[in-house]
């Protein structure tokens, strides 16, 4: 009985660390329209990555396959910008954005990591004790309501 207890318990907690946890922020009806997401406080093995990072990795999941719409030149995309808030309570943006692969006018169900620049956001803030981020999707249209998450945030 105590060892198939033990067992039980040790399985719980491999499933736990492989699944990654609970997402730092979940999007449940997004539109298609920019807006700020704002994200949790972000583990402080997270921040301590963004004060030497040259970008920002993102890793996000969508649920169910999301459907794209094309901009007024004929391409479908979906971007992320990121923006921080330094102690000097000003909000600092990167310049570009990290893009979601769309083939076929469609981005798959899975996980996927996206890199952005951290140009815009001064060294001083993204090594900032207090880490406040927003994250800012966009698109050129979806056909309806996705959802995604972002599980993780960490510079590089």
């Amino acid at each position: 009985m105590k060892k198939s207890l033990a067992l039980g318990a040790a399985l719980c907690a491999c499933a736990i660390a492989m699944g990654g946890g609970k997402p730092l922020v979940n999007v449940p009806k997004y539109d298609g329209k920019f807006v700020w997401v704002k994200v949790g406080a972000l583990p402080s093995e997270s921040a301590k990555t963004l004060a030497s990072a040259k970008s920002i990795l993102l890793d996000v999941s969508f649920p169910r396959d999301v459907k794209m719409k094309n901009d007024k030149s004929g391409y479908p995309w979906f971007t992320f910008v990121v923006a921080d808030q330094g102690s000097d309570f000003k909000w600092h943006q990167t310049t570009g954005g990290a893009v979601m692969p769309v083939a076929g006018g469609v981005i798959r169900a899975g996980k996927y990591t996206v890199s952005v620049s951290v140009t815009g956001i001064p060294k001083s803030v993204l090594s900032d004790k207090t880490q406040i981020i927003s994250v800012g999707p966009g698109t050129s249209g979806i056909s309806g309501p996705c959802s995604f998450s972002i599980d993780r945030i960490r510079g590089r």
